[in-house]
């Protein structure tokens, strides 16, 4: 069922302008393209997507908790640090907001939302279509 609401207040997690990352319980990471709120957890894009959508759009489920690092289920988000901190997933990040600026139609940004209502995320309204996050 696709939901799309106005008077829904998403949590911070949610509403921030910062790249992010998960960081799943086995030690994995991955760089988050877009976000979404979902009635199970969150749902969530990863960089590249559009190359593989059956193994890189991910529902994680469970309350979230936290102010940053914030928890789903046995995941945790953080925020992306570029000061040399994560260079290897700052890398990938810039590669892809370069990729984006050059060849924006070899992305489906405006997939992404129709694709989140699909999968059942709660998606504002007012949500852009191309996340201006990045």
């Amino acid at each position: 069922m696709s939901t799309s609401v106005n008077h829904l207040k998403p949590h911070k997690l949610l509403s921030m302008r910062s790249p992010l990352y998960i960081k799943y319980p086995n030690g994995e990471v991955r760089v988050i393209e877009n976000l979404f709120q979902h009635p199970q957890g969150v749902l969530y894009f990863e960089l590249f997507w559009e190359k593989d959508p059956t193994y890189s759009i991910h529902l994680i489920e469970g309350e979230i908790t936290g102010d940053g690092p914030w928890k789903v289920g046995g995941c945790s988000f953080h925020i992306l640090g570029c000061n040399h901190t994560h260079p290897q997933m700052c890398e990938m990040h810039s590669f892809w907001q370069q990729e984006l600026l050059q060849n924006p139609d070899k992305f489906r940004a405006n997939e992404i939302v129709e694709i989140a209502l699909e999968k059942g995320a709660i998606v504002p309204e007012d949500h852009p279509m191309n996340d201006a996050r990045y």
